[in-house]
């Protein structure tokens, strides 16, 4: 009976674990009907009673409320550890979705831009869904049980994993691996190896699963190969795997803003607009930091069908396909994976994605499936190709020649792939 339950188990996880944004495989269809599976999937929804702001560095704090006031905000959520120039600003708002006055939130945006004392201005996205997650964990929430798990100093490489946090009891973590902080934010809080920008507090504890097997994707390439590295955890995604554009802001200026973090591993993404704030920032950090981004599941050109952050044209980003499980056996038929996301401007390498193995204890695994993980696996090549003080131009460069070339590949960028 015992067996049957963990069979039962294993299939319960295995259904769950099995993309990088929860979308079926697409293979085969039509233009049309591509179109219309982003149009009614595209994660571009916002709230009509928020808007994120940026202020000028200049501005004064009695003038910060000032422009609160004029815009008839009722609270607002500071971007705490991170940025103190970024606010989100909450508005009351009727079933029409208009506030004060009868304005709307859209209106509201475009005002804010005229103000002088803004530097930036964007509606606040709804991430629905980063992936399918595990939906257990092997632990409790306790920053104490973390603390064997942090290094006694930070060496060499640093990866900083925007995501939904590290279940840092999973058994996997044999050895400390959690970024040395030690600084005091927020409300006097310590912060001692990542932040949580969901609850606003110093655990960032994966609760959905998802940032617990990308981290620990990394975490074994690295330890594997004796490389000396520590991983920060931005936990900017909740429970459900669900986000906003507000705590992935601040979760990115907060891994920038660790300037030992080396490469920041993004595995999650939206279809439609834009976005310029992330975009802003972004291009900001081309100097600083490499940038893994998942390249999407949808089996589609995002040449053409823009997925985000990863089709960004900032110099720092490499955009990361899945290749295919069933043709890396053959090297003259290997592929990318048909849930995988292509483009030969804008998605760069492949990397494994299909069936990888997330051991659930010591003996027994379940196969996970996804661009997020195939991210992963650039992210732990980018540490052991990083060097001290190499340019972001170099360190890119050194992952780009360490992949290997492949006919097969020719939808995307560089057609090649990360090897196992």
């Amino acid at each position: 009976m015992k067996k049957l339950h963990f069979l039962l188990l294993v299939v319960f996880i295995t259904l769950l674990a099995t993309s990088c944004e929860n979308e079926p495989l697409i293979i085969d269809k039509n233009e049309e009907a591509l179109q219309s599976e982003i149009k009614r999937t595209a994660m571009d929804s916002y709230p009509s009673n928020q808007m994120i702001i940026q202020y000028s560095e200049t501005i004064t704090e009695a003038e910060k409320e000032n422009l609160r006031n004029q815009y008839d905000v009722v609270s607002y959520k500071r971007c705490e550890c991170a940025d103190p120039t970024l606010e989100l600003w909450i508005f009351s708002a009727n079933n029409n979705g208009r506030s004060g006055g009868g304005v709307t939130i859209e209106e509201k945006v475009v005002g804010a831009k005229e103000e002088s004392d803004l530097e930036g201005v964007d509606f606040n996205l709804n991430i629905n869904r980063i992936g399918r997650g595990l939906h257990t964990s092997f632990g409790t929430p306790d920053v104490n049980a973390a603390m064997s798990k942090i290094v006694a100093s930070n060496q060499n490489v640093t990866i900083a994993v925007l995501d939904t946090g590290v279940d840092y009891n999973y058994f996997g973590f044999t050895n400390p691996f959690l970024y040395n902080n030690q600084n005091t934010c927020g409300d006097k809080m310590v912060d001692y190896y990542g932040w949580d920008f969901v609850n606003n507090d110093n655990d960032p504890f994966d609760d959905y699963g998802h940032g617990t097997i990308v981290t620990s994707l990394i975490f074994n390439k690295l330890n594997s190969q004796n490389i000396n590295f520590q991983i920060l955890p931005v936990k900017v995604f909740d429970q459900n795997g669900k986000g906003n554009l507000f705590d992935l802001l601040c979760g990115f200026k907060y891994a920038v803003k660790n300037t030992d973090v080396n490469i920041i591993n993004m595995s999650f993404g939206w279809y439609g607009a834009k976005y310029e704030l992330l975009n802003k920032f972004i291009a900001e950090s081309e100097q600083d930091v490499l940038i893994m981004a998942s390249a999407g599941n949808k089996g589609v050109n995002t040449d053409t069908n823009a997925h985000y952050p990863s089709v960004f044209s900032a110099e720092n980003i490499l955009s990361i396909a899945a290749l295919g499980e069933k043709r890396r056996g053959n090297t003259s038929a290997i592929g990318l994976a048909g849930f995988s996301n292509f483009g030969n401007v804008t998605v760069d390498i492949a990397a494994k994605g299909e069936n990888i193995p997330f051991y659930v204890d010591a003996d027994n695994y379940v196969p996970v499936n996804g661009t997020s993980f195939s991210t992963a696996f650039a992210s732990a090549l980018g540490g052991t190709t990083y060097i001290p003080n190499i340019s972001i131009e170099q360190h890119k460069a050194l992952v780009i020649n360490s992949t290997i070339q492949n006919g097969g590949l020719y939808q995307i960028k560089y057609a090649s792939y990360i090897p196992n």
